[in-house]
């Protein structure tokens, strides 16, 4: 496949594909397929995670209004502990 894009353009894009640890070629190879599973045009990856960041913000302050309390620091220490041990026996 040859397409025609501008130099600038191609250049921006590629450095911000290497920060994603991608090359052109398997981008659009990415966009394409996921274009024939999805049947439509898709994909969404971005450096900037604040769009990200705030969104989950505004859910956790839903859950908050809804009731929910959470777990507290200790009960979420306790399960990493269990995992890492099951880890480890398993390792």
């Amino acid at each position: 496949m040859s397409i025609r894009v501008d130099s600038e353009l191609k250049s921006q894009a590629e450095k911000i594909l290497s920060q994603f640890g991608m090359n052109m070629t398997g981008a659009v190879n990415m966009f394409l397929q996921q274009i024939v599973r999805e049947r439509a045009v898709p994909l969404s990856l971005s450096l900037d995670s604040s769009c990200a960041v705030y969104a989950d913000l505004l859910s956790a302050q839903t859950d908050r209004v809804q009731g929910y309390v959470g777990r507290s620091a200790e009960e979420v220490l306790a399960d990493m502990r269990i995992l890492i041990e099951k880890a480890e026996r398993n390792g």
